[in-house]
């Protein structure tokens, strides 16, 4: 899957040493114990037109991140650009105009729709707060959209009880298509769909890619599901990026343990195909807010030697585009 990288030279996202700690407070007097090392020093950027996927365990932190890029919550330490502009220290008066950029779609679509609300309001809140229209003006457009995402404008009138799963969802991808942003971060839009229904959803995405230019930054756990939309991809486990690289590089010749892990764990129709066992993941992922020293993921990687007990691996280039954090490349 190619990318024309030729409309700018400047990263729509940029994210540089960004960490989110959340502090872990005991006793009467709330004293501060420890922290949650939830995001701890990811770096990473992505061009206009790209869809990047970020891939991982649930307990990664994938999901922590993309929160942290929209400043849903407050990162600890680091920067977040959006066309050049640095986001992290705007007060909610600037960030409020960085906010039509980039907008979210939630795991959950019910729990993110206020049940209280017919679905038409929902999606026309955002034209209202940001100035964009208001009255039989912003009711068209909402038509618009519904129409784009594959609703009835008559559904407009509903409540979000009133549809199913994949319908809520459509309606999620409307209201972030609302403010015409150039990124949206997916967290996770398909995990709980049924496999049919995820097929339709994955297309709409790409459907709205074509016909709006929209980038994309694709939180899944599965890396099948990241397969059919994404142009590049990066491995996330406990806070950290383990390897990013293109697709097609990152299924053909994975380079870190872990990458090769969740390839292992793809379901393959034969039952007779077996991982080898050097790819197959065990145990549980350590907890955040007490990380492995060293390489994070030796406690379970196959492959271990002293020094990944030790030293913590660089995350370097070892192949045009293709990076990663192993000691054994």
């Amino acid at each position: 899957m190619a990318l024309d990288q030729s409309k700018s030279n400047i990263p729509l996202l940029e994210v540089t040493n960004l960490k989110t700690h959340f502090p872990i407070r005991k006793g009467v007097f709330s004293r501060v114990s420890g922290h949650v090392y939830a995001v701890d020093g990811v770096t990473i950027s992505m061009q206009d037109g790209e869809t990047l996927g970020l891939v991982g365990e649930s307990g990664s932190g994938k999901s922590t991140l993309g929160k942290s890029i929209m400043r849903l919550v407050e990162p600890t330490s680091g920067e977040i650009k959006i066309s050049g502009t640095e986001i992290t220290g705007l007060n909610k008066q600037d960030m409020f105009v960085h906010r039509r950029q980039v907008q979210m779609v939630f795991q959950d679509p019910y729990s993110s729709l206020n049940p209280r609300i017919p679905v038409g309001k929902i999606v026309a809140e955002a034209l209202q707060i940001h100035g964009i229209a208001t009255g039989k003006e912003a009711e068209d457009m909402v038509k618009d959209i519904f129409q784009r995402v594959g609703l009835r404008p008559s559904q407009m009138r509903n409540y979000a009880n009133e549809f199913s799963g994949g319908q809520r969802q459509r309606i999620g991808i409307a209201r972030a298509l609302a403010l015409n942003p150039k990124l949206i971060i997916a967290d996770e839009p398909v995990s709980a769909l049924d496999v049919s229904v995820q097929a339709q959803v994955i297309n709409l995405f790409m459907d709205l890619q074509k016909e709006y230019g929209l980038s994309y930054f694709f939180i899944a756990h599965d890396l099948a599901v990241v397969a059919q939309i994404c142009h590049r991809i990066a491995v996330m486990y406990l806070g950290k990026i383990v390897e990013i690289a293109d697709r097609d590089e990152l299924f053909k010749s994975p380079l870190h343990p872990y990458t090769r892990a969740l390839l292992a764990s793809i379901p393959i129709p034969n039952p007779e195909i077996r991982p080898a066992k050097d790819r197959v993941l065990q145990g549980d992922i350590p907890s955040p807010s007490n990380p492995p020293k060293g390489c994070r993921f030796h406690t379970r990687c196959p492959l271990v030697e002293e020094k990944c007990r030790i030293d913590t691996p660089e995350f370097k280039e070892v192949s045009p585009g293709h990076w990663a954090a192993c000691h054994l490349t």
